[in-house]
């Protein structure tokens, strides 16, 4: 029960990793809020089903009054959050010439300036109550090596690597840690969209296109919600304290920088 009596705010909480990660946290004692654009009652039921305290709200993280909204409200249900999770995230596949104003706006907006705006949001309230606390943002080994197919994803990805360090290095003073985890290819609703998506566009089955992928992993499995958890509750806990303005890759080896 490492997070016992302590208040978690979770965003893309309504499936895949997000969701995950607050079953996580709540089987270990967390009292946790659920923000997500989409309905979070189902991942609420399981946090409830673990024995633990929840809110869930509606919520656009790219906008920071929203953001501000559900925070307030969780907060004022559960108590001051000392644990936060930007999960919320979107991904497309499209080659590198025919990506769209438009489509780097709803990435960056999502994926960086959605990040930014919780640790930001989460920290003031910590700052302002004196207490330590721990933040993670989910980034991706995308942030490390090209994608021809998904440039956009890829630089918001590094740039939540980059956001992540800068607010580890101004929150330290405070006793707050920052760091990101980069996932590699896990098993998510998320991952079975974009394996459709590239198929549209290779004409491959995205079964196979799935197992080629899988296939480039050198510990030759697929990774799992629980393990990308893992390594977030490990940040997020006290034996992580002493970790900040890191990036951890959790990708069964397909990256090592």
């Amino acid at each position: 029960m490492r997070f016992e009596g302590r208040t978690a705010v979770v965003t893309g909480a309504a499936q895949g990793i997000g969701a995950g990660i607050a079953r996580r946290l709540a089987s270990e004692g967390a009292a946790v809020a659920l923000l997500d654009v989409a309905d979070c009652a189902e991942s609420a039921a399981v946090v409830e089903a673990a024995g633990a305290r929840t809110i869930a709200l509606r919520c656009d993280v790219r906008l920071p009054a929203d953001l501000e909204r559900a925070v307030d409200q969780a907060e004022a249900a559960l108590g001051t959050a000392t644990l936060a999770v930007a999960a919320a995230g979107v991904i497309r596949t499209a080659p590198f010439l025919e990506l769209r104003e438009e489509d780097w706006d709803l990435t960056l907006e999502v994926n960086l300036k959605g990040t930014a705006f919780l640790l930001q949001t989460v920290a003031r309230r910590m700052v302002a109550a004196g207490l330590h606390g721990s933040m993670v943002a989910l980034s991706s080994v995308a942030a490390k090596a090209p994608r021809p197919t998904a440039a956009d994803y890829s630089a918001s990805k590094l740039a939540v690597i980059s956001v992540c360090r800068s607010a580890a290095a101004a929150l330290a003073p405070h006793g707050i840690t920052v760091n990101a985890v980069c996932p590699g290819v896990v098993d998510t609703p998320m991952t079975q969209a974009l394996h459709e998506q590239r198929s549209r566009l290779t004409g491959t089955p995205p079964e196979e296109s799935l197992r080629q992928m899988v296939e480039a992993i050198p510990l030759g499995r697929i990774e799992t919600v629980d393990d990308v958890a893992d390594a977030a509750l490990f940040l997020l806990s006290e034996e992580g304290s002493y970790i900040t303005g890191q990036s951890l890759n959790v990708c069964g080896g397909l990256e090592f920088d």
